[in-house]
């Protein structure tokens, strides 16, 4: 099968790509926590309820990649978020955040249960309807994040994609556990509202070819929900204003015991379809676009997805897509504002513990590819911002690599309760204490499943370099992001990088200690006595994708 069919058949036609890494069941070793001084506001380590533990809004955003504001992720073109740059002026926020994984339900599935994929016992492919995380061995009792603060009293309170889920008009899933929770909104069992769309003229517009646009299912040129394009609307219709206004609702109300209140956007998830006045504010002649290297997977992993990025070209909607996406960004900036506004006005203002972020990252077209699913930066790098008034001191920045993984463990130490042992995220009251203060390596693991042999991948993050490694193949990557941020050169097979490699490489040995490393060159690579490393027949790939 081609990756073309592969990919229309498993994204869009099942309308639910989700896909977890394959790796072996191992025990996984974590780095060592240095002893925490108490930090003012902090509270006893005991499981008992008390009234003046700190609530928690708990914000997850879905596909927002480093583009707002105050990361500069685009750098070329300004990108309109004032309400998540002012949340950031007032927190820490962490420059060199990563996902587990580049993807929705695997990495919402590790930050909430705590565990990381790559032992969690997933071996394939993880989607559908319910918990169905929890058939895996290592998840099938461990105390997820929201459950860890119901049991010691919390008011659990949900909204939204916090989960994995799909929303109507789509066949709607849910992988939310009802028990954790004393509400959710609109309901655990379909965890996001109705989905506006826009019209068929804009989205399948006739200047492009619909038949062939990724995700086209039933070849009518209007089955894809691959799309993009204004809606003649007002905010109050779309699904994320719905999820705010519940959200805002339990603001207001007199809470007895503090609550941990989750509250999850769907957009800039695709359909890039937002009111038309996030369109206005980037018209198409002021769209520009990221830097983009041709042929840059000359010396790199071949993602499968070269294809999709060549219809969007060829079609002329590059810049259509970016001006779409841009737009989902900041609608989702406007829905944060108005929850961060009745923050404010409310009587938690003071006592409540705030953390953004976003599930994974997203390309708009460098390394040749749309969306996310990848191993390198544009689909690791994410926001992460932590707001607790009186503790965190505003205005502070930490450009030192951290996991998603490390939410679970650090809102477990805010809140002052004890650590649970099956964590494997570390605390980042080190970093809170001293942005300076250094964190090891992160980790982030995928499995290509659209590919026509899949290939398991794995990447470490250190301040200054990525690694990756494809253990089916053989094929490791190297990129020092001192003097290379686009990642467009594979330094791995440089003589002088040996020692950088190993070090890296036994980063990976910590959670994958069977992993072995080829010998010999990668297949189908070849590799010239400078160390550089490039596609032994380019030119029949891009034929084939």
């Amino acid at each position: 099968m081609s990756y073309k069919a592969f990919f229309v058949k498993k994204r869009f036609l099942t309308l639910s790509i989700v896909s977890i890494v394959v790796m072996s069941l191992t025990s996984f070793t974590t780095r060592d926590q240095q002893p925490i001084p108490t930090i003012k506001n902090s509270l006893n380590s005991n499981t008992n309820f008390e009234k003046n533990k700190p609530n928690i809004l708990f914000i997850a955003v879905d596909d927002m990649n480093d583009w707002v504001g105050y990361l500069n992720g685009h750098g070329r073109m300004k990108i309109h978020t004032p309400n998540i740059d002012r949340l950031a002026r007032a927190s820490m926020v962490f420059t060199n955040a990563h996902t587990p994984s580049p993807a929705c339900a695997p990495a919402r599935a590790a930050i909430l249960t705590g565990v990381h994929h790559a032992r969690s016992g997933i071996q394939n492919t993880h989607w559908g309807d319910g918990p169905k995380w929890r058939k895996f061995p290592h998840l099938k009792n461990v105390e997820t994040l929201e459950q860890f603060f119901k049991n010691r009293g919390y008011k659990t309170l949900g909204a939204g994609k916090i989960y994995h889920s799909q929303a109507p008009p789509w066949t709607p899933t849910s992988q939310v556990e009802p028990e954790n929770w004393d509400f959710y909104y609109p309901s655990p069992y379909i965890s996001h509202p109705y989905q506006i769309r826009a019209p068929d003229e804009v989205i399948y517009p006739k200047e492009v070819n619909n038949k062939s646009r990724p995700g086209e299912s039933d070849g009518s040129g209007k089955s894809s929900w691959w799309t993009w394009g204004p809606l003649a609307v007002k905010d109050q219709k779309m699904a994320d204003y719905h999820i705010v206004d519940w959200a805002n609702h339990q603001l207001k109300l007199d809470h007895k015991q503090p609550f941990f209140l989750a509250v999850g956007t769907w957009k800039p998830h695709d359909p890039w379809e937002v009111p038309q006045k996030y369109f206005d504010l980037y018209p198409l002649e002021d769209i520009v676009l990221p830097f983009n290297k041709e042929n840059d997977l000359l010396d790199a992993f071949d993602h499968g997805r070269r294809w999709i990025h060549k219809w969007v070209e060829d079609n002329k909607q590059w810049v259509k897509v970016v001006q779409s996406y841009a737009a989902a960004i900041t609608f989702t900036d406007t829905m944060i504002g108005r929850l961060l506004d009745q923050l404010k006005e409310s009587k938690y203002a003071d006592n409540t513990i705030i953390v953004l972020w976003s599930d994974h990252g997203m390309h708009m077209g460098e390394k040749e590819n749309i969306e996310k699913f990848t191993l390198w930066e544009r689909s690791t790098r994410v926001p992460l911002i932590i707001s607790y008034p009186g503790v965190i001191q505003a205005k502070t920045s930490c450009d030192q690599p951290v996991s998603l993984m490390d939410i679970y463990p650090t809102l477990v130490e805010l809140s002052g309760f004890e650590k649970p042992a099956h964590l494997d995220g570390h605390s980042l009251l080190p970093q809170i204490k001293n942005p300076n203060a250094s964190t090891t390596p992160v980790i982030s693991s995928y499995q290509f499943t659209w590919t026509e042999k899949p290939f398991a991948g794995h990447a470490v993050r250190s301040k200054n370099y990525r690694y990756i490694y494809y253990p089916d193949i053989g094929l490791e990557e190297l990129y020092d992001h001192q003097s290379d941020p686009n990642e467009w050169k594979n330094i791995a097979y440089k003589k002088e990088n040996k020692k950088i490699i190993n070090s890296h490489r036994k980063v990976l040995l910590e959670i994958l200690p069977k992993l072995q490393w080829k010998l010999e060159t990668p297949e189908g690579y070849k590799i010239d006595p400078n160390g550089n490393i490039s596609f032994l027949n380019y030119n029949e790939l891009l034929e084939k994708n």
